[in-house]
């Protein structure tokens, strides 16, 4: 009986996902391409370590900026429609790159514009590709875990496992092929979402006026921040990207000054970081299931403390190659519990808003991260910053276990079905 239902759990998928699926996996590669030849292009272009710094940032500045308002946006409109025109966007603003580097004429005013608008398009897909997964599924939460599952395994193998390397190598033969490339990895993501049946979203024919934009946009934050899980998977997710950015940031200084790892050492260790990731996203669901999504959540945060916790106390490469593959795996095995319970709780119309809210609140961890890990590396050396991040994230998953664990959740999902209100759940 239980290999049944796991089949139904599969055939409940459908073709409709698995096109999103391959649109995924596909546009991932693309982002993970042109993640790695942007900054091969501006450092050859201009030789400025300043210059890679706009860049990068310019790719980022769209999640603080725009998440918010792509999350109305996303709810407002069909989600295939949105992320049909985010590749087509993409592919357009890669297309002109191309001409510019094939003319010679690219420079780092349009490097920085083009960094800005790929980020665009990424706010736009990866938002509208997580809250149309409820529509092309269901909301049981067997299927959307599997499916969760691998929507972020294709997000984690094409980003960081095989954009990089393909956008590097392509990139050493022709400096024009990875942007030529990474057109059409968007062309086709965007033809496999429109090909998918249009009725994924209901168009809204009740003839009552349309909302403001804030209005829409204070709706999703008082949701996130009204329902109690809602509000301690944010928190919690971060601060756990506090650590984690700590973590990343300091990871080339802790692979040449402790590890002895020359270039290709250090893209190992995010090879294996990447494998982890994949791995756990497509584990997380039996996981989920055996052991229960808080188990998962508060072992997975205290798992990846420990693993920090490692890197900064043991100076071996093969050890730490090991804690970066399980550093993937459970980050992103928290990361699908996370998605497929906040698509259990939150409202169809509401899920862009509160996703996009999530999001943000999210990423204010990453600059905080990154700034702690410079200055514990620099005054006190850099495995100091490992070892504060482990025991850091270790305290965190006791301080969030009486709200994350497995009966808090199973109290909070029954809670939120019977309610009319976010409020009544708290």
């Amino acid at each position: 009986m239980p290999a049944k239902r796991s089949d139904d759990a599969k055939v409940r998928l459908g073709s409709r996902f698995h096109r999103l699926f391959g649109a995924t996996l596909v546009s991932a590669i693309g982002t993970g391409m042109h993640a790695a030849a942007l900054p091969l292009l501006v450092l050859q272009s201009t030789s400025s370590p300043m210059a890679l710094s706009l860049v990068v940032m310019a790719a980022e500045i769209p999640w603080v900026l725009l998440s918010l308002h792509a999350g109305v946006v996303v709810d407002r409109l069909d989600r295939r429609r949105v992320m049909v025109w985010a590749d087509l966007g993409r592919f357009v603003v890669l297309v002109a790159l191309a001409v510019l580097v094939l003319t010679a004429q690219v420079d780092l005013l349009w490097l920085v514009l083009a960094a800005f608008l790929l980020g665009v398009g990424q706010v736009f897909f990866d938002i509208a590709a997580q809250s149309a997964v409820p529509d092309f599924v269901s909301r049981d939460p067997r299927s959307l875990a599997t499916a969760n599952g691998r929507i972020v395994a294709a997000d984690s193998g094409g980003e960081d496992f095989a954009g990089p390397p393909l956008g590097s190598a392509l990139f050493a033969v022709w400096n024009v092929l990875p942007f030529a490339a990474n057109a059409l990895s968007f062309a086709a993501s965007g033809l496999l979402i429109f090909s998918i049946r249009a009725n994924a979203k209901p168009e809204n024919t009740s003839g009552a006026p349309r909302k403001r934009i804030r209005s829409d946009i204070v709706e999703g934050v008082r949701w996130l921040f009204g329902n109690r899980t809602l509000r301690a998977l944010a928190v919690v997710s971060c601060l756990g990207n506090v650590a984690a950015t700590a973590q990343f940031a300091m990871l080339a200084l802790l692979a040449e000054d402790v590890l002895e790892l020359r270039d290709l050492g250090f893209g190992l260790l995010l090879t294996a970081t990447a494998v982890g990731a994949t791995l756990g996203g497509l584990a997380a669901a039996a996981a989920g299931k055996r052991f229960g999504p808080g188990t998962v959540m508060i072992v997975g945060k205290a798992g990846v403390g420990a693993a920090i916790l490692v890197l900064g106390l043991v100076a071996n490469a093969w050890v730490a190659a090991v804690m970066m593959m399980v550093t993937g795996a459970l980050m992103t095995a928290e990361k699908v519990v996370v998605s497929t319970l906040r698509q259990q709780i939150v409202p169809d119309e509401l899920l862009g808003r509160v996703l996009s809210s999530s999001r943000l609140v999210v990423m204010i961890g990453g600059p905080v991260g990154a700034a702690l890990g410079g200055v514990l590396a620099s005054v006190f050396g850099v495995q100091v910053s490992y070892v504060v991040a482990g025991v850091f994230l270790i305290l965190v998953a006791l301080v969030f276990y009486p709200a994350l664990n497995n009966r808090a959740l199973a109290a909070s999902r029954q809670g939120s079905s019977a309610a009319v209100s976010p409020w009544t759940c708290c």
